[in-house]
């Protein structure tokens, strides 16, 4: 989804590593999530407001969630381990 953080970007305080994390992914999945979750609005509503389909919507926001986790270095749920 989104090409790997330059390393001297790795050691850096987590704050700016999401950023430039946030920053890599495609636009319309920083909107999905910025709908979604800085404003709260169901994957219904969200779906609505960039004229997509709410499947598209909940596979962009599980998308771009595990794409976040991979370049932080997070462990999360929705990742399977290898």
């Amino acid at each position: 989804m989104s090409a790997r953080l330059p390393k001297k970007v790795a050691q850096l305080p987590l704050r700016v590593r999401l950023a430039a994390a946030l920053e890599a992914l495609p636009e319309t999945d920083r909107r999905v999530l910025t709908l979604r979750l800085l404003e709260g609005l169901s994957a219904v509503e969200a779906a609505g407001a960039l004229n997509l389909r709410r499947a598209d919507v909940e596979r962009r926001t599980t998308m771009a969630l595990e794409s976040l986790s991979n370049e932080l270095g997070i462990r999360t749920p929705m990742r399977r381990a290898a």
